[in-house]
């Protein structure tokens, strides 16, 4: 964060001086002492395991400037400044949005059901051709993370981009209010979290929330292959761009298709159809290779050839929308692709890795739904080139009444591609199992846990294999990627 004094710090937060002068400068912001660096403000939460006030003299002795705390700390030096506040969570985002006031440039809300996190990850490499650019790191993406990198700002930085979870309605506008954003990019609406919102329909309004936040100056890029999101693109104000993986070619029967679903649905007579011809960037001449995909991408009326280090056609998908939202802020079409070219992924999203016996090995271990594995499926199937494939898939949480239909749907796929062997485990992929099995697929196993899968898989991987490793996170799928690789 920008240099801020204690004592004008302790009036953005509400907070009561309980001792100290209030004299000194912050300059960061950090939630364990062990992280504390020189002028860092240390704030002290009350966790299920354990109390940051027990750390308070360990921050200051690392070089706090200040901290705050909820309750009186006996024995401290009375040179330590302590302000005291009725909740740190919501001191800290205070703090958060008396940062983003003090910010003129561009902040870009990310939101989505899957690839929010890569698309995160393409923008930050995008806007970066531009100037330094402040970015989401690890899953920094809820009420206490994103304030937190909203802190970690600096004068070099000239974007932030910001990926928002949520779990819940009324999340994501949280979260928008503390950032502000001046434009944001959805990625889809899929089935994830529909255990705890009820239907795909509360899926899209609670992810709409990002498009209800951006001003009229801003901009909304959306996926036009995901048919929820063009029945609430009519929620923003803002200008919407649009892209899609392959060129527009639809008829104008889509448009009043399209207003027949969303009155189905129920959605907000406030969307508005959009027709299938109004894309704002799409990709033709796509080739999978072994070190990614290349493709060239058309935006906005340019056009540039783009190496991608990632594998898949939603991967595609997800660099263009980040193309399409660095244009509309005038970045150079072929600085952005240059950007591209060196992205890095964050951990456990298609990397592909060399595995043991001339294997390959794709970890995808981070989570998983019906949506994002059977875009995974399709990945696999075209980076193998002729190599035997193999899924090994795990279960898939948060489906709500929709769990054993989104189990068996991933199966049926499955065999559908023409996948040679799939691997399932976890209790509710006996589904995913049983449709593959249905549909004609013999090369199928089951295993009711992690470890007995364990024990046998290295006698089911046939040489040289693909192998896809996928299923959602409390599966931890790693443990497999680390036996195969």
């Amino acid at each position: 964060m920008l240099p801020l004094s204690v004592r004008q710090l302790t009036d953005i937060v509400q907070g009561t001086q309980l001792q100290g002068h209030l004299k000194g400068t912050v300059t960061g912001v950090a939630i364990d002492s062990r992280a504390i660096q020189p002028g860092d403000l240390f704030v002290a939460f009350v966790g299920a395991e354990a109390d940051g006030h027990d750390f308070v003299t360990t921050a200051f002795e690392r070089g706090a400037a200040a901290a705050l705390v909820t309750k009186h700390i006996d024995g401290m030096d009375p040179c330590f400044d302590l302000i005291r506040v009725a909740d740190p969570l919501v001191a800290v985002q205070r703090l958060a949005v008396f940062e983003r006031t003090r910010f003129g440039g561009p902040v870009i809300g990310v939101t989505g059901s899957n690839g929010k996190t890569t698309t995160k990850d393409m923008l930050a490499a995008v806007f970066s051709a531009k100037g330094p650019c402040l970015a989401t790191t690890a899953n920094y993406n809820n009420e206490l993370g994103m304030p937190l990198t909203l802190l970690g700002r600096t004068e070099e930085h000239q974007s932030i981009v910001l990926e928002m979870g949520m779990r819940g309605l009324g999340q994501i506008a949280k979260l928008a209010s503390i950032a502000q954003p001046t434009a944001g990019i959805i990625t889809n609406i899929g089935q994830s979290h529909i255990e705890l919102l009820g239907s795909q329909q509360a899926i899209a309004e609670a992810k709409g929330e990002l498009l209800e936040a951006l001003p009229k100056s801003g901009v909304a890029v959306l996926n036009r292959d995901d048919p929820w999101l063009v029945r609430i693109a009519g929620k923003t104000r803002a200008r919407v761009l649009w892209y899609q993986v392959d060129p527009p070619t639809a008829t104008a029967s889509t448009a009043s298709a399209t207003a027949a679903d969303a009155r189905q649905e129920g959605i907000s007579a406030e969307s508005r159809p959009v027709p299938r011809e109004k894309v704002d960037a799409y990709a033709s001449d796509l080739v999978s290779g072994q070190s990614g995909v290349t493709f060239t991408a058309h935006v906005l009326g340019d056009s540039v050839h783009v190496e991608l280090p990632a594998h898949g056609r939603h991967n595609v998908a997800n660099a263009l929308g980040a193309l399409l939202l660095g244009a509309a802020h005038a970045i150079p079409l072929k600085a952005m692709a240059d950007a591209l070219t060196n992205v890095r992924i964050s951990n456990g999203r298609f990397q592909l890795q060399e595995g043991r016996h001339g294997t390959s090995v794709i970890d995808d271990t981070y989570n998983a739904s019906p949506l994002s594995t059977k875009a995974s499926l399709s990945a696999l199937r075209d980076l193998a080139e002729g190599r035997p494939t193999v899924a090994i898939l795990g279960d898939m949480y948060e489906l709500g009444d929709t769990t054993e239909s989104g189990h068996r749907e991933v199966g049926a796929y499955v065999a559908k591609l023409g996948i040679d062997s799939l691997i399932a485990i976890g209790p509710y992929s006996k589904w995913t199992a049983d449709a593959a099995r249905q549909a004609g697929h013999t090369q199928v196993e089951w295993f009711e846990d992690k470890e007995s899968a364990l024990k046998a898989i290295p006698d089911l991987l046939p040489e040289p294999a693909v192998i896809l490793v996928k299923a959602s996170r409390g599966m931890k799928l790693e443990d497999v990627v680390r036996a195969l690789v």
